[in-house]
């Protein structure tokens, strides 16, 4: 019965802190949820902050390899084509909704708890380290890290805003449709994109030189 009461207990927390964030979730709503009481929640987890961590921990165990992303070997411009692929697919989530991890992810991201630590460190860093090896090898030798990472930051906002602006954009244009034809178009769209960038920039620094020379 214990054990039964722990894992209805997780179960609901990981809807509502989905659902509400950490700081705007309450022990009320997760109990009522989980069909229980407060005192279940004090003797499985202790206070809230303990509890948040056992059910972020269980959401890495259940997702941790959904999150990850294989490259393969690849030329670069193929694998930044895999990962933008993966990554809008996965933040649009078409083929599926969108896990446990992904929306205390999203939750995290607008309104931050001690928890995005490990998240960064255990689902955000890994893919964020294969994408900066892309970037780094699509941009010249001396490229600088501020170039490298305003080229990462670039392709992760553009598919994150396929995330974050969606109900804007099914106001803005009410015919979209989030087909998977649509979603692999915006996936090729952002890639062609984020190469004719990465491209540009040996000219870029060209025209920059040949104005300090007319300056």
């Amino acid at each position: 019965m214990r054990k039964n009461t722990r894992k209805k207990l997780i179960e609901a927390a990981l809807e509502i802190f989905g659902e509400q964030g950490y700081h705007n979730a309450t022990i009320q709503q997760i109990v009522r949820r989980a069909g229980t009481n407060v005192a279940a929640v004090n003797y499985h987890f202790g206070d809230k902050a303990h509890f948040y961590v056992e059910v972020v921990s269980h959401a890495l165990n259940l997702d941790r390899d959904v999150e990850r992303i294989d490259l393969g070997d690849d030329p670069p411009e193929e694998q930044l084509r895999t990962f933008v692929f993966w990554f809008v697919h996965h933040v649009v989530g078409i083929h599926k909704p969108s896990s446990s991890l992904e929306k205390i992810h999203i939750q995290e991201m607008v309104n931050p708890s001690p928890i995005l630590d490990t998240l960064v460190e255990t689902f955000i860093r890994p893919n964020h380290m294969k994408l900066r090896a892309i970037v780094a090898a699509l941009l010249p030798d001396d490229a600088s890290e501020q170039d490298i990472r305003h080229h990462c930051f670039s392709v992760i906002g553009q598919c994150l805003h396929y995330k974050f602006a969606r109900p804007v954009m099914d106001r803005l244009y009410n015919d979209i449709e989030f087909t998977e034809d649509y979603v692999n178009a915006l996936a090729e769209h952002i890639t062609s994109v984020s190469l004719a960038g990465m491209r540009a920039v040996p000219a870029q620094r060209i025209m920059a030189v040949r104005g300090g020379r007319e300056r």
